[in-house]
């Protein structure tokens, strides 16, 4: 494939990478193509409309998942511990639905095939394991049995991790460290 400037004159490219080229820097760095490679500057200068400066919002949000996947996994109990659970939807004799505090429920793939497609309000914990054992069994033709480990919203502490909130301080601290040790193109506009 030749890629051509927006007056048609093709653009030369950097390297070519045959197939036994591809073959030796897999087995050293587990990565495989071939073909033209073309600098990144050329292809700027050729299609500039393919790039655009990113927003503060954008750049605030590569910093916040960065910042995330730095983050070690949670600590503590689970949500759906046994001794956590909100209510049970039963229909007849049957358990069709558990739901724990955290809102979070357990139920069999056929059960949630029937309550698919439900618009749920925005809420957590407690108040959310509330409206969904109410809505199921409504749907389900079932009954809620509140558990004696249901707690109230306001007894509820939600699990730490959980919608992180990251200061201005630590997302610009996390743009510096990606940042760290590359090419900066010029820099990143933060009054968009």
């Amino acid at each position: 494939m030749n890629i051509t400037d927006r007056q048609g004159l093709g653009l030369t490219p950097y390297m070519h990478v045959t197939k036994a080229d591809s073959e030796k820097s897999t087995d050293k760095n587990g990565l495989a193509f071939e073909g033209d490679v073309y600098s990144f500057a050329d292809l700027m200068k050729a299609h500039p409309e393919a790039v655009r400066k990113v927003t503060s919002p954008e750049v605030d949000e590569i910093a916040r998942v960065w910042l995330q996947q730095q983050d070690v996994a949670p600590t503590g109990a689970s949500d759906n511990e046994p001794n956590d659970v909100y209510a049970t939807v039963k229909v007849g004799n049957e358990v069709v639905a558990t739901l724990y505090n955290s809102g979070l429920v357990k139920m069999s793939n056929s059960t949630a095939a029937s309550v698919d497609g439900i618009d749920e309000p925005s809420l957590t914990g407690p108040a959310l394991a509330q409206w969904r054992a109410e809505t199921y069994a409504k749907l389900l033709g079932g009954k809620v049995e509140i558990a004696d480990t249901a707690k109230s919203q306001s007894e509820w502490t939600p699990r730490a991790g959980s919608e992180r909130q990251y200061s201005r301080a630590e997302l610009d601290a996390a743009i510096a460290a990606m940042q760290k040790g590359t090419t900066q193109s010029p820099g990143v506009d933060r009054s968009v």
